[in-house]
């Protein structure tokens, strides 16, 4: 199914949904718009920076070795 026709069937069921779910879908729109990365401090932002360069710098523990670590409580 093409972009096209699966907008069109979108539309064709918003003629059918309740006031909550318009609400909701609003909601979704309306955020989805914005760049939360923006939103945050400059001490968020310098932290997120930090992170990735760890990241890049393969300075990080592995998802599995941190789940192989807490097996025990899992």
């Amino acid at each position: 199914m093409n972009l096209a026709t699966r907008k069109y069937n979108i539309i064709q069921e918003l003629s059918t949904i309740d006031e909550g779910l318009l609400e909701k879908l609003e909601i979704i729109i309306k955020t989805s718009k914005k760049d939360w990365f923006t939103e945050l401090n400059s001490e968020e932002k310098l932290e997120i920076e930090i992170g990735l360069k760890q990241a890049e710098n393969n300075e990080f523990t592995s998802h599995e070795t941190v789940m192989n670590k807490f097996a025990k409580w899992h």
